[in-house]
Parts: structure tokens; sequence; C-alpha cells
């Protein structure tokens, strides 16, 4: 079982990894929106010396603005989800390591099989290993 919760300690910054290259793009992708914006709008079809407005009453400016709040909340959101799952697989390898929580080490066994392809090889040892009743009997459950 040591071996078990090392494996989920690694996956943890495997995870955890996964939200650098988000983050390095995310902040070259919205310098690179607000360096480039008024020559993005001009593509859009803003005319200098025009007021701009499409159909919806909107200028190519707004419409610029509301993509970059846009792509920093996605940006924003996919760190904080690296971050998350990162921690939560770190509780559990400490969980396996005390003994403690199967229930919740067991489902998060199940759920680690969408994260391909470490995630599954790691779920399916932790799904047949919490699944032994010597196991079980480790962890105080019946």
């Amino acid at each position: 079982m040591s071996a078990l919760s090392i494996g989920h300690f690694i996956l943890s910054g495997v995870a955890l990894l996964g939200a650098v290259p988000t983050l390095v793009y995310g902040i070259a992708g919205a310098r690179l929106m607000d360096e480039f914006g008024s020559d993005l709008s001009m593509a859009m079809g803003d005319i200098p010396g025009q007021p701009g407005a499409d159909a919806f009453g909107s200028s190519p400016d707004a419409m610029l603005q509301d993509l970059g709040t846009l792509v920093n909340t996605l940006i924003v959101a996919a760190v904080l989800l690296a971050v998350v799952s990162a921690v939560h697989l770190f509780v559990v390898g400490w969980q396996i390591r005390q003994r403690r929580w199967w229930t919740f080490c067991y489902l998060t066994g199940w759920g680690e099989c969408l994260m391909f392809p470490f995630g599954t090889i790691l779920g399916i040892f932790t799904i047949l290993v919490l699944s032994r009743t010597s196991v079980k009997r480790l962890f105080g459950v019946d």
C-alpha cells in the first residue's frame, strides 16, 4: 500500500505540473490580445474615425473585451481545476498511507480512471488493492 500512496503523490505532482503550460500559454495569449487589440478590432470591421457597431449594437472593441474576459476566466478555471485535483490526489495518497477514509479513496480510484494514461493505471490498481478483504480490514471496513 505504500507504493499506492507514492503513486498518488506522483500523480498529484503531475496534475500540478499540468497547470504550468495552461498558465504560461494563457498569460501569453492575454498579453497578445492586449498588444494587438486595436489591430484585431480593425480586422473585425472597425474603421478608425467611424462609429463601429454590429447588428446587436456592440462595437468590435467591446466584443474583443468580452473575448478577453472569457479567455481569462477559462485560464483561471483550468489552473484552479488542476490545483484542486492535485490537492485531492495528495489527500488520497495521505489517507491511504494512514489507512483511513476507505470509501473516499476507493471512489477516487474510479475517478482516476478518467485521467488517461497514468491515472487510469493508478485508478485500476487502487480499485484492485482497496477491494481486497485484507486491505479492508486494515482500513477498518467490514
